[in-house]
């Protein structure tokens, strides 16, 4: 394993979970660049160009780069799929080592940070995770209470309501579902707390162990197109043994 945290060179950080791209240019020194696109279902136009305005900035090429870190997930498909395959591009052929950051932790941790040291007060992550759902994840004392799951809105909450009183709940699911707003006792944090701050991308990043094998996405659920693979094999008149040869096994 490699560390970028004593590297002179600078490394980059990739986040395209959800709607907000990210693009984090830092070193142990701190963040020299940040920029963040709001681009729904577009980041493959957006993410390219950011990572190029960032080296341009500082004149980097990308065999300066100490390594490359993306968001593993869970969120969008396609956008982990883009900022995974966008990491390995330039990755390859420079050989730069690569990293993967669990987004959920990322949400979590300045809030953590916030609380005194000794506290038992757990917070909840919970993303968007469309038609219903959400992902859900608890923290408490800067350790997961368990792994993210994939729920309906119903059963999020059904989950949260049997947690341990007062809490903690933030993220982009919480903006999308109002059932979630009325939970007792559960103090839900604003917007500002739905897509990680540069410098917290960066310190992550800087903690990571970085290796020259790839990081995998973390999708916890699968992809729109193997759930609507039925429908979508009749709508182009091939069986479904047919239509599954053309799908990667993405579990």
């Amino acid at each position: 394993m490699i560390s970028c945290a004593t590297s002179v060179n600078p490394l980059l950080v990739l986040n395209a979970a959800e709607a907000h791209i990210q693009v984090v240019l830092g070193s142990a020194q701190g963040v020299l660049y940040a920029d963040e696109i709001f681009c729904p279902g577009q980041s493959i136009t957006h993410l390219p160009t950011a990572i190029a305005r960032a080296l341009a900035t500082h004149t980097l090429g990308v065999s300066q780069l100490c390594g490359i870190a993306c968001v593993r997930g869970p969120g969008s498909f396609t956008g982990l799929r883009i900022a995974h395959a966008t990491m390995h591009g330039l990755a390859r052929p420079h050989s730069i080592p690569m990293a993967g950051l669990e987004y959920h932790a990322l949400l979590a941790a300045p809030i953590l940070a916030c609380l005194p040291a000794a506290h038992q007060l757990e917070c909840w992550i919970a993303t968007y995770a469309r038609k219903g759902h959400v992902y859900l994840q608890g923290f408490v004392a800067d350790q997961p209470i368990d792994t993210v799951r994939f729920y309906s809105v119903s059963e999020a909450r059904a989950v949260l309501m049997t947690r341990s009183q007062p809490k903690i709940l933030a993220g982009s699911a919480v903006r999308a579902h109002e059932e979630l707003l009325t939970l007792a006792e559960t103090v839900i944090l604003p917007a500002s707390f739905d897509t990680p701050g540069p410098a917290w991308l960066l310190e992550a990043a800087l903690g990571a162990a970085f290796s020259n094998m790839a990081p995998q996405p973390l999708y916890v659920r699968k992809s729109d197109a193997e759930e609507n693979l039925p429908t979508i094999a009749r709508a182009r008149g091939i069986s479904l043994t047919q239509a599954s040869t053309h799908l990667f096994d993405f579990d």
